[in-house]
């Protein structure tokens, strides 16, 4: 599905992606974890097309979307779907209509019919006409992951989507999205909390100052695998 060949990315002279490369198989869970600026978001936007790499490239399915300084693709005809830690919502529209705005099924009744199943799944019911502004932090967040989920792309690029929540949602929104995953959907995850890649029982991608550090299943870091600075941060973080 997914494969990043070599990717680097300076902003002037300061690399903040190095030389990174990893395959994605469809149907793949990723998390990427990292300490504050380690990489992760400037990666998840190469793979997205909003960057392109300074060097290296970034194939899918199959395909060359962006190349050293050039993207190829357009984000919107990557068949992916994104969800931010700040929940990006159209304030012009209210809570079914955002998701609605993502599906491309025809007829008004049949976007807002699959609208409102996605908002239920999310753990949303009767949120017609509720305007986002008066979402509380936890209800925009399920109404982001429920639009980027309704769009039905092939890959679902997450960033920090469950940062902005309290415990008890956090916990509500990981089985809720776990259980949607299951369908086969790729995603990658960016999270500051390796607790998330146990739940969702993700590979996982660590990353140190732009470079990957370690690739592989937490119990591999964990168990000393990658080496040791990978596992001591990985423990470190769950304990």
């Amino acid at each position: 599905m997914l494969s990043v060949k070599s990717v680097s990315r300076l902003i002037g002279r300061r690399p903040v992606v190095s030389e990174v490369s990893f395959d994605m198989a469809p149907g793949e869970i990723l998390a990427v974890l990292g300490p504050s600026g380690s990489g992760k978001t400037s990666l998840l936007r190469m793979i997205a097309g909003f960057d392109a790499p300074s060097m290296g490239s970034v194939h899918l399915h199959g395909r060359e979307v962006s190349a050293a300084g050039k993207v190829h693709v357009l984000p919107e005809q990557r068949a992916l779907a994104l969800a931010f830690q700040d929940a990006t919502l159209f304030s012009h529209l209210d809570a079914v209509g955002n998701v609605a705005f993502a599906i491309k099924a025809e007829g008004k009744a049949a976007r807002y019919a699959r609208a409102r199943a996605a908002l239920h799944d999310m753990g949303l019911s009767g949120m017609d006409g509720r305007e986002v502004a008066t979402l509380s932090g936890g209800e925009a967040q399920r109404v982001s992951l429920a639009r980027a989920l309704a769009a039905e792309a092939k890959l679902l690029l997450l960033d920090e989507p469950f940062g902005n929540v309290d415990r008890l949602t956090r916990l509500d929104l990981l089985a809720r999205l776990k259980l949607r995953l299951t369908s086969g959907l790729g995603a990658i995850i960016i999270t500051h909390d390796a607790a998330d890649a146990i739940e969702l029982g993700a590979r996982v991608l660590l990353m140190h100052e732009g470079q990957l550090m370690a690739d592989g299943s937490y119990e591999a870091i964990r168990s000393g695998q990658c080496g040791p600075w990978a596992r001591s941060f990985l423990v470190s973080e769950v304990e």
